[in-house]
C-alpha cells in the first residue's frame, strides 16, 4: 500500500476543514417539513439522493474531472465547471459548493503545487470558472494518482455518511441508527461507483425537483442549523 490512500482518506474525512459539515443540501427542510422523520424515511432520502441526484451531478463530475486531468484537458474541465454549475439550480447549493472548492485549493496549495489544481484555481480567480467541490476532489484524486475507482468510493461514502450525520441532528436520530443505515447502503454505494463508470457527459445531470425545491426553500426557514 502506498501513501496515496491515506491521502485520500484525509481528504475525504468529514473533518477536512473544508465545511462541508455546515451543508444539508435541503435535507433540514425536508426535517422540518416533517418528510424526514425516522430511520426508514431517512435510509430511503439517503437512497434517493445517492441514487437520483449525487450520482449524476458530483459523482459524475469527479469522474470526469478526474479523467480530463490525466488528459490536460483544461478547456473540457472549464465545460464541466459551467455545466456543473448550471445544474445545480437551489442558489445556496451552488455557493455552498464553491466555498468549499475554495477551502479545498487554498488547502491543498500548503501539500504540493500541482499543474492543474493550480491551473483551476487561476480560472477561478479569473472568473472564467466558478469553482465546485467535486471537481476540485477529482484533479487533486488524477493529480496525485490516487487511484479513480477508490476516489469515485471515498466520494460517495462521505456524502452517504454526511447525510446520515445531518439526519442523526436534524430528525434526530440515534448513532447506532445511524451507523446501521450506512452499513446497510453499502452494497448501493457499490453499485452506482460501478455504474459511474460507463457514464459520460452527456448523463451529466438529472431532473430532481423535489430536492431543489426543497434547497431553495431552505433559506426562508424561521430557524436553520445548516447553510444550505
Amino acid at each position: 500500500m502506498n501513501n496515496t490512500f491515506f491521502t485520500l482518506l484525509q481528504v475525504a474525512d468529514s473533518i477536512f476543514p473544508i465545511g462541508a459539515y455546515t451543508q444539508s443540501n435541503g435535507l433540514e427542510t425536508y426535517v422540518q417539513n416533517g418528510i424526514v422523520k425516522d430511520k426508514e424515511t431517512a435510509k430511503e432520502y439517503l437512497h434517493n439522493m445517492l441514487s437520483y441526484g449525487i450520482k449524476y451531478t458530483d459523482v459524475l463530475a469527479l469522474k470526469l474531472a478526474y479523467e480530463y486531468t490525466l488528459e490536460k484537458d483544461i478547456n473540457k474541465l472549464v465545460e464541466l465547471d459551467e455545466m456543473l454549475y448550471a445544474l445545480k439550480a437551489p442558489r445556496e447549493i451552488k455557493e455552498g459548493s464553491a466555498k468549499m472548492c475554495a477551502r479545498f485549493l487554498r488547502i491543498s496549495e500548503t501539500f504540493d503545487k500541482k499543474d492543474m489544481l493550480l491551473k483551476y484555481a487561476e480560472l477561478i480567480k479569473e472568473g472564467k470558472c466558478r469553482g465546485q467541490h467535486s471537481i476540485v476532489f477529482g484533479v487533486f484524486c488524477a493529480e496525485y494518482g490516487i487511484d479513480k475507482m477508490e476516489s469515485i468510493s471515498a466520494y460517495l461514502y462521505n456524502s452517504a455518511s454526511c447525510i446520515v450525520n445531518n439526519c442523526a441532528k436534524l430528525i434526530p436520530l440515534g448513532q447506532m441508527e445511524g451507523q446501521l443505515i450506512l452499513f446497510e447502503c453499502s452494497e448501493l454505494l457499490k453499485n452506482i461507483a460501478e455504474e459511474i463508470n460507463e457514464l459520460d457527459i452527456d448523463d451529466l445531470g438529472r431532473c430532481t425537483i423535489g430536492f431543489d425545491i426543497k434547497a431553495m426553500q431552505h433559506e426562508n426557514l424561521y430557524s436553520r442549523l445548516y447553510m444550505s
